[in-house]
């Protein structure tokens, strides 16, 4: 099977450099199945990160017109990276493969493990966001709490384990929220691999957005599903193209 992880803006061209986009391709290969072929791609056009809603909506256009592509290329599934799941409901409208959105497959993740989760996502301005997320998801009655570490997501790697001390100190503080399991709310948090040993220190299940998108994506492909039509349906109208 293969499988695309769609950064939904250049991300190369900021402060990480194009040996992010390298390292992230070879975490996920090291995660997936054997017989599981990963390619990391990003849009050319777009923020290079995505800290509000309106860096999501900036970043929509260019994923809808490079999903058409991904799955003619051949392509089996493709991830939306970013947990916000930027443009998730148009990208499953225009293609057939299964259309991933980390952010609906951590809480799904969560809600098959615990009875209530909470979110620790990277700086404040996000939660608004995830918390009208998960509203759409039908899954706001299992949030007990939203935090943030305050660190910008360009500033995750160089900072994290000042991120590490901090996650688990507003995981403690989640907890008496009455959350019974975590999600970490951003790949590039999920990409620090830190999901485990948060787990250790804390006692509760810790979702890995990256992990869980990764084998939300390789089971869909390996059961044979794909987007409902009824929920989903395909425009009736070409859609022109959305990037100059």
């Amino acid at each position: 099977m293969r499988i695309v992880y769609y950064l939904p803006g250049p991300m190369s061209r900021g402060p990480l450099g194009p040996e992010e986009l390298v390292r992230r391709g070879a975490y996920l290969t090291q995660a997936a199945f054997q017989s599981t072929e990963l390619e990391v791609r990003e849009s050319d056009v777009g923020p290079s990160s995505i800290e509000s809603s309106a860096e999501e909506y900036l970043s929509i256009p260019a994923t809808l017109e490079a999903a058409p592509r991904l799955e003619a290329e051949g392509f089996d599934a493709m991830i939306i990276g970013c947990f916000g799941d930027p443009g998730l409901a148009p990208t499953r409208e225009l293609v057939g493969i299964p259309v991933i959105g980390p952010g609906q497959a951590s809480a799904l993740a969560a809600a098959q493990v615990g009875q209530r989760f909470a979110i620790i996502t990277v700086v404040d301005e996000v939660v608004p966001a995830i918390r009208r997320q998960m509203r759409s998801y039908g899954l706001e009655g299992l949030v007990s709490d939203i935090r943030a570490v305050d660190v910008p997501v360009l500033e995750l790697r160089e900072r994290a384990d000042e991120v590490l001390g901090t996650l688990e100190l507003e995981a403690h503080a989640a907890l008496q929220t009455g959350a019974d399991t975590l999600i970490l709310g951003c790949m590039t948090m999920g990409f620090l691999d830190v999901a485990r040993a948060l787990q250790d220190r804390i006692g509760v299940p810790v979702i890995n957005p990256v992990l869980a998108s990764l084998k939300a994506a390789e089971s869909a492909i390996s059961i044979g599903l794909c987007s409902s039509r009824q929920a989903y349906p395909r425009p009736r109208k070409t859609i022109d193209s959305l990037v100059s």
